[in-house]
């Protein structure tokens, strides 16, 4: 598929599922996006704030 045409069907999308798409690109690179769900900073936060709870549930 040409870069012109995935544009284009990428821009035919709700902001939703154009979300979705970069969020789906930023794990195919490997990489975080800025805007990561709420949701998933919320687990890393509560990772980080609670490894040895996490360590004795691991048991």
């Amino acid at each position: 598929m040409a870069a012109e045409n995935l544009a284009a069907v990428i821009s035919s999308l709700t902001p939703d599922e154009q979300e979705s798409v970069q969020q789906f690109i930023d794990f195919l690179k490997g990489t975080r996006s800025p805007r990561s769900s709420p949701f998933l900073a919320a687990v890393d936060e509560f990772i980080d704030q609670h490894p040895e709870l996490l360590r004795r549930l691991a048991q």
